[in-house]
């Protein structure tokens, strides 16, 4: 599944014979390459995409190449025109589609039908890393009655409406052993922001001491892994979002009881 950002993102196409491939760049737009069968031919491109009958529509401009019977458009189009009504009418397993525009010179093009999800290709950046990274992640604590730590995620939401995060669940583990996990409250990330999410974990300080080795020594970084999942809340029902982040941990909050947070980086709180 290739999580929420990636569904709102894909002005999208049907099933073979017509193709659609997502690449969320950074920055305030992402491209998309559509190829489907049409006479229309070469020349610039002038487009808009509707998504599962919603009448808001997202436009696409770029360049059209035609060959062999088919139609290949590479587009760009803006974060910030990703209509909210298509985020109201998300459905997890498939979604309809209509996309129209003219090639200056060259003709129309006109598509429309059904396609799953899990037939959108993704290029490029992942979608994870374009609106999630693991700016923090360490051990704040480390005794036989209390061993813990925190991981702080930045969450770069550049859509024009907010996303509310549910929930968060997730699982930690040290050079491959699981010692903890955690759970985290929903928050909301507005629009066209970055936001910190604190990602508090539990530990057991024997299943930490024995995936670190023997060699290792307090304020030593070990090779760790972040997994689990972020609960998005959708007006269909919470959708979830994959985390796997495989980074360091830090291990000197385990003496001091800090963490850091991103750069600029705040509470997901709409206040």
């Amino acid at each position: 599944m290739i999580g929420l950002p990636g569904l709102l993102l894909a002005s999208a196409l049907a099933s073979p014979p017509v193709e659609i491939r997502v690449d969320p760049k950074p920055g305030g737009s992402f491209e998309v390459s559509l190829a489907g069968p049409s006479e229309a031919g070469s020349g610039e491109f002038r487009g808009r995409v509707s998504l599962s009958g919603s009448p808001a529509e997202l436009p696409l401009s770029g360049r059209a190449e035609a060959g062999g019977g088919r139609l290949r458009v590479t587009a760009t189009a803006r974060y910030s025109d990703v209509p909210s009504d298509w985020l109201a009418r998300f459905r997890p397993e498939s979604f309809e589609y209509a996309i129209r525009g003219e090639v200056s010179g060259g003709g129309a093009v006109s598509w429309s039908g059904t396609m799953r999800w899990s037939e959108v290709g993704v290029v490029g950046h992942s979608l994870i890393s374009r609106f999630l990274k693991l700016a923090s992640f360490e051990l704040t604590g480390l005794s036989e009655k209390r061993t813990e730590g925190r991981a702080v995620l930045a969450v770069t939401n550049p859509f024009s409406f907010p996303l509310t995060v549910a929930a968060a669940n997730y699982r930690v583990r040290v050079s491959g052993q699981e010692i903890g996990g955690g759970t985290a409250r929903g928050k909301t990330v507005r629009s066209r922001k970055t936001s910190a999410l604190e990602l508090p974990f539990a530990a057991e300080e024997k299943k930490f001491l024995a995936a670190a080795g023997d060699r290792w020594a307090v304020g030593a970084p070990v090779p760790a892994e972040l997994s689990g999942s972020l609960m998005l809340r959708l007006p269909s029902g919470d959708g979830p979002v994959p985390l796997i982040f495989s980074e360091p941990m830090g291990t000197d909050g385990a003496r001091s009881g800090v963490f850091a947070y991103p750069e600029g980086g705040t509470s997901l709180s709409p206040h």
